[in-house]
């Protein structure tokens, strides 16, 4: 079994953010304490965050505060410590999934295009350029024994750049397994969406591939006679909220309840990106057991954080 040592920034499945202090005995006062990680688009989360603060306080009856944490590593240790632990976080499907084996949390809400969950969830998207023998996702496209094709994605640790895409090149037959992807492929770890789509339009890249997400934030780089996209990945599990199991399950309504009723437009585009109508949705465990299942087609046991 592969082990990847990794840390995961907040760019895989989504941004990292946690509540803490749930009105900790030691405290008088108690609070809801949020804390926005690492992300790309933190400017524009942070420009939506104030009047969703004061609209949380109100519904919990609650103080809220928050902060900017140094990195995923601290989301998943604060899920898991004793003291002054993590009550909610705000997270990506992976980085969820594995804090999950090691503490006691539960999902809580995400979200879905008209708050239905068969439009839940985002995809990877199989980029190349016109001018590539490129056309289709087959064997005989993809593969090219002579001159294996530089296959571009963000890092090991991504889900929708790289887990998800190899997980569907072994389901469809067209690698035996990951360590075929590097046989098949010249793998070329970019480090960032940006990067990614840069590989691919100056032709360092023969396939980029990106999240259905970042392919829209990064329209702008794109025409129609730059690239072309020729495959999309089976539905990969969005961001999500997340509560501990052991919380008072009345403030568990309450942060649902306000969640499951608040779309406010502004805060739905500029918090998450969402611009077609998405609402607020719960979530279970079992919508996010796939991932396991894509681990196993990897052969992973666990993805550590550094």
């Amino acid at each position: 079994m592969k082990t990847f040592n990794r840390l995961f920034t907040l760019g895989l499945l989504g941004a990292g953010l946690f509540i803490t202090g749930c009105g900790k005995e030691e405290t008088k006062e108690k609070k809801l304490v949020i804390a926005f990680g690492i992300d790309e688009d933190l400017e524009s989360k942070v420009v939506a965050k104030d009047k969703f603060l004061k609209d949380l306080e109100n519904a919990v009856g609650m103080k809220v505060e928050w902060f900017e944490p140094s990195s995923d590593m601290a989301l998943t240790e604060s899920l898991k410590a004793k003291k002054n632990r993590t009550d909610v976080a705000y997270t990506g499907a992976m980085p969820y999934f594995m804090a999950a084996t090691k503490s006691q949390i539960e999902p809580l809400v995400s979200f879905a295009k008209d708050g239905k969950l068969e439009n839940w969830g985002k995809f990877s998207y199989f980029l190349t350029r016109p001018d590539t023998n490129i056309n289709e996702f087959s064997e005989k496209d993809l593969i090219n024994p002579k001159s294996p094709y530089t296959f571009a994605y963000t890092k090991q640790s991504s889900g929708s750049t790289y887990l998800w895409p190899v997980n569907d090149l072994i389901t469809s037959g067209i690698i035996k397994d990951s360590n075929d992807f590097t046989i098949k492929f010249k793998p070329y770890e970019t480090g960032s969406t940006t990067n990614t789509v840069r590989a691919l339009l100056d032709k360092d890249a023969d396939i980029g591939v990106i999240s259905s997400n970042s392919y829209v934030k990064n329209r702008k780089f794109f025409t129609e006679d730059n690239h072309k996209i020729i495959y999309k990945s089976s539905v990969i599990p969005d961001n999500l909220w997340l509560v501990q199991e052991s919380m008072p399950q009345d403030l568990k309504e309450k942060l649902q309840n306000f969640f499951l009723n608040y779309n406010d437009k502004f805060f739905m585009e500029n918090f998450y990106g969402k611009k077609n109508g998405e609402q607020h949705i719960k979530v279970t465990k079992e919508n996010f057991k796939i991932i396991g299942q894509v681990m196993k087609n990897l052969n992973l046991t666990e993805i550590k954080e550094d």
